[in-house]
């Protein structure tokens, strides 16, 4: 995942209000979100997990384990990363127990096997998608540009590095219906030329149908996509909290969800029937009416963790996802929902704790098999996307998990 804000909103068992007076400065906008939050979701895992990462970066270390006591209690199965703030208690003996009771708790799925291997370890790839028509997988690159993959893993450019101003290349969809490839695309760093926006390939030869810029404060960080059964494609804006979409004929993109709609969104995925768009935020997933814009943050118990999705799927009405900002190494779930699909009633883990993973992000179905990129190595790259020249990569190994 690209974002670096996942620190953001939190929520605590106590029942007395967080004092923003309590927090230094730039933590305080945080702690803000965080209070909302918790008004509504007092149980929720996710949200308890943010807010112990907030009282560690303030060194509130009573608080931070306080708050992760109550997080572990809920038996979800989050597991806290270092980077997510919680670097202040890497040597504390309390936390180091809590980790273990987790992962004691929580042990190792492993039913993923090896689909096939990329050898341009340095591709720092975000999004996977998948043409039955074509046979291929694609793969977009921080370098800026697309690759195609067949099944025996042979690789080639689809999209050369910055055409037509593409930037980092975030997530992916296809629409085999129309035969087009969608990229949303990101300057991660001020670049002249680059789009920060939505490109579209036809699939068949890479060509460039269009492209749609996004205005600034309206889509910023365009993240990942969907495609409606209509052609209307859907794209989340994760530091903007809004959606943008792309109707079929259009010549620009507009705004879906106004900016602040959505907590972080970033995975995002549709009913098979068109009628709802379900989108990952960082303490939950958020079910939205195409016809009204009604939202309404999906129901479920609190031992299930439902925030933090990356890659977000539908898959014979249940959803399949990528969490990986509340969970160590991340984890591969599926979700099953009830026949109103307003709650989330079981939560089923497919793979987690794999040695092979660092920095799993998103994914894709290929009949009845998902498909994801088990070390993207992102921890690895350089600011504003850079890839350093002094840093060794391994090759990229995409997993397929059976979901029959």
């Amino acid at each position: 995942m690209l974002r670096t804000l996942l620190t953001t909103g939190i929520l605590f068992a106590a029942s007395t209000q967080l004092r923003l007076s309590d927090f230094p400065p730039e933590l305080r906008e945080q702690a803000a979100e965080v209070e909302k939050a918790r008004q509504s979701y007092p149980d929720n895992p996710c949200v308890l997990y943010q807010l112990a990462a907030l009282y560690a970066k303030a060194g509130r270390t009573d608080e931070a384990l306080a708050a992760l006591r109550e997080m572990a209690s809920k038996g979800s199965g989050v597991d806290p990363r270092l980077r997510d703030g919680f670097q202040s208690l890497a040597a504390n003996a309390e936390f180091l127990r809590l980790k273990q009771r987790i992962r004691h708790d929580n042990p190792p799925v492993l039913h993923a096997h090896a689909a096939f291997t990329i050898a341009e370890a340095d591709l720092i790839p975000e999004g996977i998608a998948w043409s039955e028509k074509q046979q291929r997988f694609y793969l977009g690159s921080v370098k800026r540009k697309v690759i195609e993959v067949d099944s025996q893993g042979r690789a080639r450019d689809f999209v050369p590095a910055a055409a037509d101003g593409l930037g980092v290349v975030v997530g992916l969809r296809v629409d085999d219906a129309r035969g087009e490839l969608w990229a949303a695309s990101e300057h991660m760093a001020p670049h002249p030329g680059l789009v920060r926006g939505i490109f579209r390939y036809r699939l068949r030869d890479g060509k460039l149908i269009a492209k749609y810029p996004v205005r600034e404060g309206e889509a910023d960080l365009v993240n990942d996509l969907v495609v409606a059964p209509d052609g209307t494609l859907y794209a989340t804006a994760s530091n903007s909290g809004s959606l943008v979409m792309v109707r079929p004929g259009s010549p620009s993109a507009e705004v879906f969800l106004a900016p602040h709609s959505l907590p972080d969104p970033n995975g995002i995925t549709v009913s098979r029937d068109g009628r709802f768009l379900f989108v990952a935020g960082w303490y939950g997933i958020t079910r939205v009416d195409l016809r009204t814009k009604d939202m309404l943050l999906l129901k479920s118990s609190p031992q299930i963790a439902a925030g933090c999705f990356d890659g977000l799927y539908e898959y014979e009405g249940d959803l399949v996802g990528i969490q990986n900002c509340v969970h160590d190494t991340g984890r591969v779930l599926r979700l099953r929902l009830n026949p109103s699909r307003d709650t989330i009633v079981s939560a089923q883990v497919l793979e987690s704790y794999n040695p092979l993973f660092d920095g799993i992000t998103t994914g894709c179905i290929a009949r009845h098999q998902f498909y994801f990129m088990a070390n993207t190595q992102f921890r690895r790259m350089g600011a504003g996307g850079t890839i350093p020249a002094n840093v060794s990569f391994e090759p990229i190994q995409v997993l397929r998990l059976d979901l029959e």
